[in-house]
């Protein structure tokens, strides 16, 4: 549970929003599986107080849903009765959604597993790593960027999806990278993105037009709490899809969802502050070209632990369709300056503010898990003191082999990786391994109609 003071913070946050908003009288209570989707039960708003002070029960089993919602074969809620986990509400979550017929509060919940931090809930894998650098007395600085298509809800005559038509053309949206007309056209869904994302307290930057029909990304400000950017990385996926389906439209962020167009990825940036508020990622002017060894040593453990660190990065079958020579993904473990093709890369550093961007994820990727990998790499390169080898300055298009691209691959290396264990406990390594080998299995076990177009 929540210490007292932060109990009372608490009561206070929810009675204050009652008391602010009488037209509300319901709440979405909402969590992230394993599988990165929210779980939610509905309660009337006037429940809140109590369970502010209190918490409440969940079924511990929500956090092993599959991709679709539904139960897999695993070990929990299947073989030990499926206990309860107890759940209480996340500080600062208590937020407005507008996307449905009327407007509702929305707030967020953690969980508690025999009194401590429920190891199997992807936020408090995150919530661990975070703790891994306050103990060196430093802050992980972080941003997410992540890029969506706009698709119709009508599929083609084969059963595939379709880039959205243009609201005020009638017409397939095109490629126009960075299009004005293309966000001009798009505007009334783009803009009720952007206001469902300030009711929900999620700062917004640049919108941008991106390489493929239908593809749109916004941006995100740096957070010096990690947590809470991985929580409105959620949060904004959950409002854009909404708020999509709100104008007649699908939103999504499948890593690849035509195969001739570029797929959609998940990119993170990550600084580190010491406790007086410096970034020891700046190498200072004896080493302001390069950033400071401690960055390239977080490079170091990145580089290293990327076959690992695959079964995050693409979680999905589907995500490993991403990865092509095209440049628009990358294919190897690589480094380098200002260069777009590699899976590590150091932006230009302005006003000294010296930070990697892992290009490697999907917009699948789960954001709790996938910035909880991210951090035990750096954090185990500059513990190791890692050297990632010389920078590249050349495009990146040759697949590497030692980087796994199937999912069956990804989740050997993460298996037989130790390092990975040691971070995340040999626990939660099991069950996410049997998790995403189970939904391996479901997904192999469907024949498609290709199979009867072929074989028949």
């Amino acid at each position: 549970m929540n210490k007292p003071e932060t109990q009372n913070e608490l009561l206070l946050e929810v009675e204050q929003f009652i008391a602010e908003n009488p037209q509300i009288d319901e709440v979405d209570l909402i969590s992230s599986d394993l599988a990165g989707n929210f779980f939610s039960k509905r309660y009337p708003l006037g429940k809140l107080p109590a369970m502010a002070k209190k918490g409440f029960a969940i079924p511990g089993s929500m956090y092993v849903m599959g991709t679709n919602g539904e139960p897999v074969e695993v070990k929990y809620g299947w073989t030990d009765g499926d206990p309860d986990v107890h759940a209480y509400l996340v500080p600062g979550s208590l937020t407005i959604s507008n996307w449905l017929n009327k407007d509702r509060a929305q707030m967020q919940f953690t969980s508690l597993r025999d009194g401590q931090p429920n190891t199997l809930e992807p936020r408090n894998c995150l919530k661990k790593m975070i703790e891994r650098f306050k103990t060196l007395d430093l802050l992980p600085v972080v941003a997410f960027e992540l890029e969506f298509y706009l698709l119709d809800p009508r599929r083609d005559q084969a059963g595939l999806g379709q880039v959205a038509l243009n609201p005020k053309t009638g017409q397939r949206d095109n490629a126009a990278i960075l299009g004005r007309e293309r966000i001009s056209d798009f505007e009334d869904v783009l803009d009720e993105i952007v206001l469902s994302c300030q009711l929900q307290n999620i700062k917004t930057g640049a919108i941008c037009a991106e390489m493929g029909r239908g593809q749109y990304e916004i941006n995100f400000e740096h957070y010096d709490n990690a947590l809470e950017a991985a929580d409105k990385t959620c949060l904004f996926k959950r409002i854009v899809k909404e708020v999509a389906k709100k104008h007649g439209l699908l939103a999504s962020f499948m890593a690849k969802p035509f195969m001739n167009e570029p797929g959609n990825g998940l990119h993170m940036h990550v600084s580190m502050n010491n406790k007086d508020g410096l970034n020891i990622f700046d190498g200072g002017d004896n080493n302001n070209d390069q950033g400071s060894c401690e960055l390239i040593n977080a490079i170091g453990g990145l580089m290293q632990l990327m076959p690992a660190s695959m079964a995050f990065y693409a979680p999905n079958i589907n995500s490993y369709r991403r990865y092509t020579s095209d440049n628009c993904a990358t294919v190897s473990r690589s480094w380098g300056y200002e260069n777009r093709t590699v899976a590590f890369r150091i932006p230009l550093a302005q006003e000294g503010n010296w930070r990697v961007e892992n290009r490697v994820c999907g917009a699948d990727a789960n954001p709790y898990l996938a910035m909880a990998v991210t951090l035990a790499s750096m954090h185990y390169g500059m513990s190791k003191k890692l050297d990632p080898g010389a920078p590249s300055a050349n495009s990146i298009d040759e697949a590497d082999p030692e980087v796994p691209f199937d999912l069956r691959s990804a989740l050997t290396h993460f298996c037989e990786q130790e390092t990975l264990a040691q971070y995340f406990g040999e626990e939660f390594t099991a069950l996410y391994a049997l998790h995403r080998h189970a939904e391996l299995k479901a997904f192999e076990q469907f024949i498609s109609a290709r199979e009867y177009d072929w074989y028949l």
